[in-house]
């Protein structure tokens, strides 16, 4: 229990030491709203990063139901590549809309004002569901620690309504704050992720059994019937391109300097300056953020969907989300394992809620 304990007490000091703390000599610039890379990432990258907990749960239970899981990996693929023609597109539109903007100031300037004030429209509709799929995920982790996934509807509405008032008053305190606490949770989901994903690594060498299968009903699909469900599974898994689009939205937030990384190459890798100069200044941090989001959702998606099919889990299985089956897997490896465990799951239900703040900073 002891190493348990430590590996936790580890990652909450790491992740203290990590959040940004607003300086009084900088308070005016927080006023003005203007954060850096790691406040970028917070405020516009915890959506899909918090993505993890549930897209690939959806997608694997648009297969499961029919025998399909072992063809998941095509899914993956599709939800690979459509990543980075998304991600790539929006990286070229920040050069293009220095100042943001993204969908509807391309929309305004090519197609009309017709066009914009539909994108617009779309955009705030986005922005509303990204809250409510934030807040109720949250809420599905949190009975996912009790086993509980499967209580009535209006439980489910009652707690994501409270989840969700939360995220908004930590929106109104300011994004300084905000950055601080987001920052701190992402490390620690960094942290805690890193160390179950050794644990069901170290599961499958020990060769540790894959939950009984369960009994299917009904006729195998046809093939139409199949790619049906294969495109159906990558739309599932494929829930949070917002956070580029709240990036783009958002430039204007970001402060108008060169982001650390970017500082250091300049001066010890002169030769790449092409690419020191893609990610330079404000719009070079929005690449950032956005250049992440390409390789962050393939791994995060490939890894989790290796270990579903492995293990035959996946949401509903022992009452429990797919991500809260591969917790529980991977974290037992260790003694005291469940302290972990916990902890992961109810830092997953604080960061699925606080996904909500990329869609209330946009809104704003």
């Amino acid at each position: 229990m002891i190493i348990s304990v430590l590996i936790l007490v580890g990652a909450f000091f790491v992740a203290w030491r990590v959040s940004p703390r607003e300086k009084a000599e900088d308070a005016f610039v927080h006023g003005a709203g203007q954060v850096g890379l790691l406040g970028a990432l917070a405020l516009f990258g915890v959506d899909y990063f918090t993505s993890y907990f549930y897209a690939t749960g959806e997608m694997m239970s648009a297969l499961h139901p029919h025998g399909l899981q072992r063809y998941a990996f095509a899914a993956v693929a599709v939800i690979t590549g459509a990543n980075v023609v998304f991600g790539g597109l929006y990286i070229y539109a920040l050069g293009v809309f220095r100042d943001g903007g993204g969908a509807y100031s391309a929309s305004l300037r090519y197609l009309g004002a017709g066009a914009g004030l539909v994108v617009a429209v779309v955009l705030i509709q986005d922005y509303v569901m990204t809250v409510v799929v934030s807040s109720l995920s949250g809420v599905d982790q949190l009975l996912s620690i009790f086993q509980q996934v499967d209580i009535a509807w209006y439980y489910h509405v009652a707690l994501g309504g409270s989840l969700c008032a939360a995220t908004w008053y930590l929106t109104i305190r300011g994004r300084a704050e905000s950055v601080s606490i987001v920052v701190g949770m992402l490390s620690l989901f960094v942290i805690l992720t890193v160390v179950m994903f050794i644990g069901l690594v170290v599961a499958v060498q020990r060769g540790v059994p894959p939950a009984p299968a369960e009994v299917l009903t009904g006729a195998a699909p046809s093939v139409a019937q199949a790619l049906f469900h294969l495109l159906t599974a990558s739309m599932k898994g494929m829930v949070a391109l917002t956070g580029l689009e709240a990036m783009s939205n958002g430039i204007q937030f970001v402060v108008d300097e060169d982001a650390p990384i970017v500082t250091w190459g300049r001066k010890h890798l002169p030769r790449l300056r092409g690419l020191w100069q893609l990610y330079s200044g404000a719009a070079g941090i929005g690449r950032l953020v956005q250049t992440s989001f390409i390789f962050y959702g393939a791994t995060t998606t490939s890894l989790l969907t290796y270990f579903s099919i492995q293990f035959n889990v996946f949401d509903g299985t022992r009452g429990m989300t797919l991500v809260g089956n591969l917790a529980s897997i991977g974290f037992n490896q260790l003694d005291g394992g469940w302290i972990l465990y916990w902890a992961y799951q109810l830092l997953a239900v604080v960061l699925l809620a606080g996904a909500s703040l990329t869609a209330f900073q946009d809104l704003q």
